[in-house]
């Protein structure tokens, strides 16, 4: 009877040394919890008790931690997008906004030559529809950021849609003095797509390579394999390697004056419709001044 006792004081002992040592360590990992979430400290939580559940509660705990690290950087990250969006945006709607009540109010002195009052409203006239493509181009970015928003996809012979767009391009191309070295094959290429993001795409693109390049702009398209493959080489001298990565980014111009007439939406554009098409922009270089782009999209099942 005397052991039985002992024995149970024991592993009573035993059972309140273990209860007091787990509820010490939960203290503890509330400590650390709490300086983790007030920002005081960046170490994990850590468990000085060995045991298997806490071990696994302190490695989902700390899981936890590094994703809610990860959202709240890209939080900020968004919260300085959008200011810096604001801000630019605020600066492209009122720089032609500013240029065409200046010109308005020069073509209107009662003094103004013919010759010069025609001139001024023309520049007028730029100026409105730069302010018209942009606008455009805001409306076309609600939209699609409308996740929801589906593409009326269909067959595409994306060979005839290219040769289609570049001739409707060509007289902006030759009147800017730029020659067009175009790379098309004998055949259709099929895809998967929405016609109208298509054209939209391609447009973006060589509105992108006409209001930079200087001399020649190469095209191309190919099938390999199971994708179809657009190509875009123009020169580009004012572009840095930094700027590729951040090309397709909402609202990012390479001019960081802004002086240039693109608004930085047409190639986010271009990326958000070719991933709504389940392609990719495969490749964007920059060798010595010569940017180069290839655009990938799967071929249409037969």
């Amino acid at each position: 009877m005397i052991w039985i006792l002992l024995g149970v004081c024991i592993a009573a002992f035993i059972l309140g040394t273990r209860l007091f040592r787990l509820k010490r360590q939960f203290r503890n990992i509330t400590v650390q919890l709490n300086e983790r979430t007030s920002e005081k400290t960046e170490k994990m939580v850590t468990v000085a008790l060995i045991d298997d559940d806490l071990n696994k509660l302190a490695a989902a705990i700390n899981r936890n931690l590094e994703l809610q690290k990860k959202l709240r950087i890209e939080v900020r990250r968004s919260d300085l997008q959008l200011k810096d969006s604001i801000a630019n945006l605020s600066h492209d709607l009122r720089t032609p906004l500013t240029s065409i009540l200046g010109y308005l109010q020069l073509s209107q002195n009662p003094e103004c030559p013919d010759e010069k009052r025609k001139e001024y409203l023309k520049t007028v006239d730029n100026k409105a529809h730069a302010l018209k493509s942009m606008i455009n181009n805001l409306y076309e970015l609600s939209v699609l950021d409308v996740r929801e928003t589906p593409l009326k996809t269909e067959k595409l012979d994306l060979n005839r849609l290219l040769g289609d767009v570049l001739a409707g391009q060509y007289e902006l191309f030759h009147r800017l003095g730029i020659t067009l070295n175009v790379h098309l094959p004998s055949h259709p290429v099929w895809i998967t797509g929405d016609c109208v993001a298509c054209t939209r795409i391609i447009q973006n693109l060589l509105n992108n390579a006409s209001r930079y390049a200087k001399g020649n702009v190469g095209i191309s398209l190919e099938a390999s394999g199971s994708y179809a493959f657009l190509s875009i080489r123009n020169p580009a001298p004012n572009l840095k390697a930094n700027d590729i990565k951040h090309l397709f980014e909402r609202f990012y111009t390479a001019d960081k004056s802004r002086n240039s007439s693109g608004s930085g939406l047409g190639l986010y554009i271009v990326k958000t419709l070719i991933e709504k098409m389940n392609g990719k922009i495969a490749d964007v270089t920059l060798e010595g001044c010569i940017l180069h782009m290839k655009i990938e999209f799967p071929l249409a099942l037969n």
